[in-house]
């Protein structure tokens, strides 16, 4: 019975064994015909048209042409990246924009050497291999060439036609490396400085162009990480009302939490935002971001009233689109455009451009609020902020300095505090340090303070601890307790000299009328990356330049 049993059970555990090895022999096949189909399916990704290589054949190219040559031979690379991209993936869809990248090949491929390859190499990027080529003319017309194709419309969508542009990088071999790593690292590296340069433009190599943009280009892709990170946070620094003890709102400024050298004002950084073009993410970044905070501060403090406000580059604001992604974003929050801000720096500057007056006419006409941030307190600013659609005037640092014997500035500050009292504007005074400077401020009839007497920008979960805590309440508390002491300033100082039988708006007059012929101001005319700007300057005492920046306040500055 026994041999019987052992006789049945030998053959079984023989098919069992068998099986298993059959079994898994065939999860074996199937995982690898699995990678072999998706590595199949991303090579066919790659030959986005047709005439187009896959990224892996265009390299075995160029390395065996390399192999071929040796160094008695030449050849040019081409790299095109074309410029904010993951922006139009955003707003038309992946499927819309990979027929734009195939338009784009083609167009390409229309205006190349018949030596040439092409290749989408990664996402919305492209590489081109031209053997046989060193010649600096040739190759630079061609990079034009391509440059110049690539700018035209495009029909996206039914009705719906767009202009891109790219940023291209050139290197010819062996001038700019000998194996391929090398000729594609510094590939990248002159991509690199045609989009830091606002893009639309190509950059051929040149021997010291390592030594003067690596470090450059390495700052800039750890930028392009911390936005993939998510390491930009924003700060809110108080706004508080100096006559009611209340808070009424918080300015946003933005800050890089680098993972290893801290928290990063906007001067250390704004700059590559600017030249990448990741400027207009941070506008629509810090809109979204501010709209969460408000959500927070209205749950835990139903009763507080704070509106929030947000800087605004003069180089966001040349984006015509920027006004319709503000509205869909609050639209899409349902949030209430009256709880929010936006400041910029240089009002005038409307009168010069028109897509940037009617980005801030149609913020304005939806519901937002339009401040100009660091208001000079001269008669020509004076004069023109009458005839300007701003809400808010929030006076600059420089207003508070020396404002002892300033019988002008007084005049005009006159003039200003009854302008905003007529027409319904509000006026803020940054740059508050102390309480003897708050209760000047005060004394002016300028309502709403800010500074760092009141806090510093302080991160989100500091800011609501603040308010929590009412602290801004004891601070203005100590300027209150000045009111009855002698004044910081004696209006005496001021008065001295004045002519009292003359109005504020005659001693404008005056003083405008003369100073057309002074000779102690010089009219220079700057001309920007965007515009012309005119610039006024002492001659005597050379003014510092002041610093655009997203999220930028003044007191960043110390």
């Amino acid at each position: 019975m026994i041999n019987i049993l052992e006789m049945e059970t030998g053959p079984a555990i023989v098919l069992t064994f068998v099986a298993i090895l059959v079994t898994l022999g065939l999860s074996a096949g199937c995982f690898f015909l699995i990678r072999r189909n998706i590595r199949k399916e991303r090579e066919a990704s790659q030959i986005i048209v047709e005439n187009a290589v896959t990224k892996k054949a265009m390299e075995e190219s160029i390395k065996g042409y390399i192999k071929k040559i040796d160094r008695f031979g030449a050849f040019t690379l081409f790299y095109i990246d074309i410029d904010g991209f993951g922006d139009l993936n955003e707003v038309f869809g992946h499927d819309a924009c990979d027929q734009l990248l195939k338009e784009v090949a083609n167009r390409i491929i229309r205006v190349l050497p018949y030596k040439a390859s092409i290749t989408r190499y990664v996402n919305d990027e492209f590489l081109v291999f031209v053997k046989d080529e060193d010649n600096i003319q040739r190759i630079e017309k061609l990079a034009q060439r391509i440059t110049e194709v690539i700018d035209q419309p495009y029909q996206v969508t039914a009705g719906e036609t767009i202009n891109i542009t790219a940023s291209v990088g050139v290197t010819t071999y062996p001038q700019a490396g000998e194996n391929f790593d090398d000729l594609y690292s510094n590939l990248l590296l002159t991509t690199y400085v045609s989009k830091r340069d606002g893009g639309n433009k190509f950059t051929n190599f040149y021997a010291s162009i390592v030594e003067e943009e690596k470090d450059n280009m390495a700052y800039f892709q750890e930028v392009k990480h911390a936005i993939l990170n998510k390491e930009f946070v924003l700060y809110y620094q108080p706004i508080v009302n100096l006559n009611e003890k209340v808070l009424a709102g918080a300015e946003a400024l933005m800050r890089w939490n680098h993972p290893t050298k801290g928290v990063q004002a906007p001067a250390t950084f704004l700059k590559v935002l600017e030249q990448s073009g990741d400027i207009k993410w941070v506008g629509e970044w810090g809109i979204e971001t501010m709209i969460r905070m408000h959500n927070t501060l209205a749950e835990k403090f139903p009763t507080v009233t704070c509106r929030l406000s947000l800087n605004l580059s003069t180089k966001q604001l040349l984006d015509s689109n920027l006004a319709n992604k503000f509205i869909d974003i609050m639209q899409k929050n349902n949030a209430k455009p009256e709880h929010y801000m936006l400041e910029i720096s240089d009002f005038m500057v409307m009168e010069k451009i028109a897509v940037i007056r009617t980005n801030i006419y149609k913020l304005r006409d939806y519901g937002f609020k339009i401040a100009v941030d660091g208001f000079e307190l001269d008669g020509q600013s004076v004069q023109a902020i009458q005839k300007s659609p701003i809400d808010v005037i929030k006076l600059g640092r420089s207003f508070l300095k020396d404002i002892e014997n300033n019988f002008m500035k007084e005049k005009l500050l006159q003039i200003l505090v009854k302008y905003a009292v007529d027409n319904n504007r509000t006026l803020v005074c940054e740059g508050i340090e102390t309480a003897e400077v708050g209760k000047y401020v005060k004394a002016q009839h300028v309502a709403l303070g800010q500074g760092y007497f009141f806090a510093k920008p302080l991160a989100t979960d500091a800011f609501i601890e603040y308010i929590d805590r009412h602290q801004y309440r004891v601070l203005l508390d100590d300027i209150s307790a000045l009111e009855d002491s002698e004044a910081f300033i004696g209006n005496d100082n001021f008065t001295a000299d004045a002519p009292k039988e003359e109005s504020p708006e005659e001693f404008l007059a005056r003083t405008m009328k003369e100073n057309s012929g002074q000779t102690n101001r010089v009219r220079n005319t700057q001309a920007s990356e965007t515009t012309e700007e005119v610039v006024y300057e002492e001659v005597q005492e050379e003014a510092p330049a002041e610093e655009e920046a997203v999220g930028l306040d003044d007191d960043d500055l110390v």
